[in-house]
């Protein structure tokens, strides 16, 4: 038993650095090979900025991988899904909900102003354009994390304003 233990801590070190032109079938295919937390272990900076810019920009493929590696990220890490995650909202507002209604993610973390030092004007804008995006999701499946989402956009909105 011991020996497993140590071939997989061994398997685990080995992993190296990863490159920031994987695709989510690469991602796919490590967390198929080893344990999300060991795949976000071997990202290095540029890689894990690359993941999270292609799920900012809203590629269903990319957003489908974020409840797959969110149980192996760290504070860090998981700051930076959620921040992400948000901002996706503009770009896959479908995609974002789906990750909602499927994970432990909580509407009330993502669908909030997770920008850092902005103004009100720009804050209130952007919250505005995903309250836009996500009232147009009419997917049936989605309608209870839509409206949860609805309602929490509303009530950053009124925040940001006060």
């Amino acid at each position: 038993m011991r020996t497993i233990g140590v071939a997989a801590i061994l398997a685990a070190l080995s992993l190296p650095a990863l490159s920031a032109d994987l695709t989510p079938g690469d991602f796919r295919a490590l967390l198929a090979e080893s344990d999300a937390s060991s795949v976000v272990r071997s990202l290095d900076e540029a890689s894990w900025n690359a993941f999270l810019t292609h799920v900012e920009a809203g590629d269903r493929g990319w957003i489908d991988l974020v409840p797959l590696l969110a149980a192996g990220t760290d504070a860090g890490t998981s700051e930076s899904l959620v921040i992400t995650l948000s901002r996706a909202l503009r770009a896959n507002p479908q995609g974002v909900l789906s990750v909602l209604a499927s994970s432990s993610y909580a509407a009330s973390d993502i669908c909030v102003d997770n920008e850092i030092e902005i103004s009100t004007l720009d804050a209130v804008r952007l919250i505005d354009e995903a309250l836009v995006k996500v009232a147009g999701v009419l997917d049936p499946a989605l309608s209870q994390v839509r409206n949860e989402c609805i309602y929490a956009l509303s009530d950053a909105r009124i925040a940001a304003l006060i």
